[in-house]
């Protein structure tokens, strides 16, 4: 299934698109759709009148070099008639690339139909989770008595407390500097930090993602505007007036524009990138939301994974994509779940997204550590990317990855390796030969 970016397949699709919006919890976007169509009639109406007058218009001019006489007033009229109706249809496509961007995908039939997380679809789940026994029952209820887990009497530190007591990160000063959301970190973290991201990067090099960039911090806004769904990011993005330029929410929109206008052979493909970046966003929406700690901030390290593939093999990459992200953090000892995320949660470029969540003893849940997802040729058609296969240029797939959020990871390693009996938290294997040592003490 393609995405319904293109003026056809709302014309021949139209009734079947509109129930996906309704799917989505997207009433506003009804209007919108219905404006579309309306405008395209009205489009396609003046277009054909002045295809029209250029018919007209080369006639008269054949006639007026055979040398006819009385032509030349009428020709003019004629001339005249096509500069306006020129600039008209010029306008409205304009006002119509304007709607284009903002309708969402199709969904894949996979995906439950539901408006907020809590209709998330687990699909499996990993690892021994430790379960403060004051949260035992509502993880026995969330997880239906599937999973086994290690019962804990002790009280788990909230992963925004454990960072401080083993005074690994600075918060009051950052926020006296830049405002909140903002963090130093600090001794052993900073080498976590560099070190995870090197390991990260290793990792799924090896995996096959051997595409190695590091991109652009910033973005001009025009190339953004075609690779985001700027309805839903615009309150997110950090601009400079200036230039126009935005920072990047993620590296996932410059490796997108990286292969704009871009056609490849079927043998190029998949094509699988890995990349590590910062990542800058405003987070105006998430008002009131994990305030304290280094959970949600308004710039943290990321590496990214992103696969350039056919229609019809973007499930498939899927999957490998997030098999791969779930034995790295395997490697990392971190209890995680993979959810399907629900119609009304989930990024509205694509047909179906994962996310990986990590468990926190302290808050006895899931959270959020990556995302996945195959976008079809949501993004490809407006950037044209494009592959030739068997004789015809098709528009590629775009899947893209979280392969390791830094700050979140970490937080989800370093409370799931607590152990509060000798106030010390034990290192992965997988990191010891990259940091050079092999626990964190706190501090006397």
């Amino acid at each position: 299934m393609v995405s319904v970016v293109s003026l056809k397949e709302i014309r021949t699709n139209y009734e079947e698109y509109a129930k996906v919006l309704e799917k989505r919890y997207l009433p506003g976007y009804l209007s919108t759709l219905r404006r579309l169509k309306k405008l395209d009639a009205s489009w396609r109406e003046n277009l054909k009148k002045l295809n029209e007058l250029r018919r007209k218009k080369n006639e008269l001019s054949r006639r007026i070099a055979k040398g006819e006489r009385g032509l030349l007033t009428k020709s003019k009229k004629v001339s005249s008639g096509i500069e306006r109706l020129n600039e008209k249809v010029r306008k409205m496509e304009k006002e119509m690339w304007e709607y284009l961007k903002l309708l969402p995908n199709w969904l894949d039939e996979r995906v439950p139909i539901g408006p907020d997380e809590s209709y998330s679809e687990p699909v499996r789940y990993w690892g021994r989770p430790k379960v403060w026994k004051e949260h035992l029952k509502e993880f026995e209820r969330q997880t239906k008595g599937k999973v086994k887990y290690e019962l804990i009497d002790w009280e788990p530190l909230h992963h925004y407390d454990l960072v401080r007591e083993f005074n690994l990160v600075e918060m009051e000063k950052a926020s006296e500097i830049a405002g909140s959301r903002f963090y130093f970190e600090k001794g052993e973290l900073v080498f976590l930090d560099l070190t995870l991201s090197l390991y990260a990067m290793d990792f799924f090099r090896k995996k096959g993602f051997n595409n190695v960039l590091i991109t652009p911090y910033m973005m001009r806004r025009k190339v953004e505007e075609r690779i985001a769904h700027m309805d839903t990011f615009i309150d997110a993005l950090y601009s400079t007036k200036e230039d126009d330029l935005i920072l990047i929410p993620s590296s996932e929109h410059p490796i997108c524009a990286l292969y704009k206008d871009c056609t490849f052979r079927e043998r190029e493909l998949p094509l699988r990138i890995v990349a590590w970046s910062p990542a800058f966003r405003r987070e105006a929406g998430a008002h009131g939301k994990d305030t304290k700690g280094i959970f949600r901030t308004h710039q943290f390290h990321k590496v990214e994974l992103h696969s350039i593939t056919t229609l019809d093999e973007d499930r498939e990459e899927l999957e490998f994509m997030v098999g791969v992200v779930e034995e790295f953090m395997q490697g990392l000892r971190i209890p995680y779940r993979v959810v399907i995320l629900p119609s009304g949660d989930m990024d509205k470029r694509a047909l179906i997204q994962y996310d990986i969540e990590g468990w926190f003893p302290r808050q006895g849940k899931y959270r959020e550590l990556g995302s996945y997802a195959t976008m079809g040729c949501w993004v490809s058609e407006k950037i044209n990317t494009k592959v030739n296969r068997k004789g015809r240029r098709e528009f590629v797939a775009n899947l893209y990855g979280t392969g390791c959020a830094t700050q979140r990871t970490l937080l989800a390693m370093l409370v799931n390796n607590y152990n509060p009996k000798r106030q010390a938290i034990k290192l992965p294997e997988a990191l010891t030969k990259y940091v050079g040592f092999r626990e964190i003490r706190k501090e006397e």
